[in-house]
């Protein structure tokens, strides 16, 4: 190699190739590890750059929601596009233009909400450079100063309510007796509003045996470590009435003097309201057979529907389902690397460590995603998928197909833009992979997953109750090869190809 005989010229040398490989680098996108804890109702500066620093006014930049992959905010060559932005962040977002010119890609989102917290992924694409960093965002709320009543005599003490609203995320309440000492409530609600945001009710029930003193009920958000503490004074001549015995000796004295000014009337008035009864009998047995005659009629007319509406659904499954299901198998060869596949390919759950597999063109390498070995070009297929571990709760995974060509490697949207049609359970949300995501109710146990190559159409069904769960419109696959889908993001559920209709 021809290397500058005079130190000047080699100063310059190697200050002219350190530019160039700069210029030709790859770049890294780069996010802080510890989340960003943001109060309600304030504005957040999301953080992200390029390392190394470049100029990043002429790059595709995106910050899309995770795991929902729809946009928040999308800027590409000197210019903001609002035409995808999710709706809720709608007039709300800004990246922050002073910085672009160093690499800095920062988001500004204004007026928080509590919906807003979760992770941002921060995007950058150049020609065929790609990298992408994730932001953990945190929203938190302190609520009303609490508010103590006693409601009522209770249990031979009295009830003691506590209550407060505006919080988030869920507080906790603690009680205090009148020596510090915690006490545990007999009853708690939360309930949220139409900002997501939690109120609180506690209630504990205050005794003959603690009496005199003050009782404190502490309603806290653990997450910005703040409280807000409100007592209340209870003074002995309270217990009085609660004491089981004085109430039960009362009301025996009051009925005794009840009854007895009652009786000479009730005796005077024996006769007419004996007649009176009879003819009231009359009528309301004839009301009776009037209604039973109705509710049987309305039962005949119900039991009539159920049978049609029965009828009709096992004649959808008999059309949608064919006589012989296909047998799916994975492929594990497309498999994410953090994926375990079962030894005859029918089942698969998330690993807990990433296996030392080739990186080939075919296998996901960001999705934790798997295709099936056998693909489908026309006519009408279909196969049963069960969900074994966690179905619902913060489990994460999906069914569906995907395109031949879909995206394995890096960031991809997970609805049939991106090539994708499933639905799935996504902490707690059962839902399709469309934009935006449509809910749809319970979670199942075991679906069916329909495809008609002929005639574009991808049905999910309820293998337990024959119901129809969802059907995408129809799509043009223009005679590419559709592959069965599957996910598993997190490492309680294991998705199980099923072998009959049974």
């Amino acid at each position: 190699m021809w290397l500058p005989a005079s130190p000047g010229g080699l100063l310059s040398y190697l200050v002219t190739l350190h530019v160039l490989r700069l210029g030709s680098a790859d770049f890294r996108v780069v996010a802080p590890e510890k989340y960003i804890r943001v109060t309600m109702g304030q504005d957040v500066v999301l953080p992200c750059h390029l390392s190394p620093s470049m100029d990043a006014r002429s790059l595709d930049i995106r910050w899309i929601r995770h795991p929902f992959s729809e946009i928040v905010h999308r800027y590409r060559n000197g210019e903001d596009l609002y035409g995808d932005q999710m709706e809720e962040y709608v007039g709300r977002t800004e990246l922050v233009r002073d910085g672009l010119s160093r690499g800095s890609l920062d988001l500004r989102i204004s007026g928080l909400r509590p919906s807003d917290e979760g992770y941002y992924v921060c995007t950058v694409t150049d020609g065929a450079s790609y990298g992408e960093a994730t932001v953990d965002l945190e929203v938190s709320a302190t609520g009303s100063v609490s508010q103590l009543s006693l409601e009522a005599y209770e249990d031979g003490g009295i009830r003691v309510v506590c209550q407060s609203a505006g919080w988030y995320p869920q507080p906790e309440v603690l009680w205090k007796d009148p020596g510090g000492q915690h006490l545990p409530s007999v009853s708690q609600r939360h309930s949220s509003d139409e900002r997501g945001l939690f109120d609180v009710e506690d209630v504990i029930i205050v005794t003959d045996g603690n009496r005199d003193g003050k009782w404190s009920c502490v309603v806290r958000n653990s997450r910005l470590n703040q409280e807000q503490e409100t007592s209340l004074h209870i003074s002995a001549p309270f217990f009085h009435n609660a004491r089981p015995w004085m109430v039960g000796v009362g009301v025996v004295l009051l009925l005794s003097v009840v009854f007895l000014g009652l009786g000479a009337y009730l005796w005077r008035r024996k006769v007419l309201q004996s007649r009176e009864l009879g003819k009231q009998h009359a009528a309301l047995m004839k009301k009776r057979d009037v209604a039973v005659e109705e509710r049987d009629a309305a039962h005949e007319e119900r039991d009539a529907a159920l049978e049609e509406q029965d009828a009709a659904l096992m004649a959808w499954r008999k059309f949608l389902l064919p006589h012989n299901p296909d047998v799916v198998t994975l492929d594990p060869k497309s498999a994410h690397p953090e994926l375990v596949l079962s030894a005859d390919g029918r089942s698969v759950r998330r690993g807990r460590a990433r296996q030392d597999l080739p990186d080939t063109p075919e296998r996901f390498d960001t999705r934790c995603c798997v295709l099936g070995r056998k693909g489908f070009r026309e006519g009408r297929h279909c196969w049963e998928v069960e969900v074994k571990g966690e179905v619902g709760g913060d489990s994460w995974w999906a069914v569906g197909v995907a395109r031949d060509s879909v995206k394995r490697k890096g960031f991809f949207f997970l609805s049939p833009a991106g090539g994708i049609w499933g639905v799935g359970n996504r902490s707690g949300h059962f839902v399709s992979l469309t934009s935006p995501p449509t809910s749809l109710g319970r979670v199942p146990r075991r679906l069916w997953v329909c495809l008609d190559c002929t005639q574009g159409l991808v049905t999910f069904i309820d293998a337990d109750s024959g119901v129809e769960i969802f059907t995408f419109p129809p799509a043009s696959f223009n005679g590419e090869i559709i592959r069965p889908w599957f996910l598993v993001d997190t490492q309680e559920t294991e998705l199980c190809l099923r072998d009959s209709t049974s």
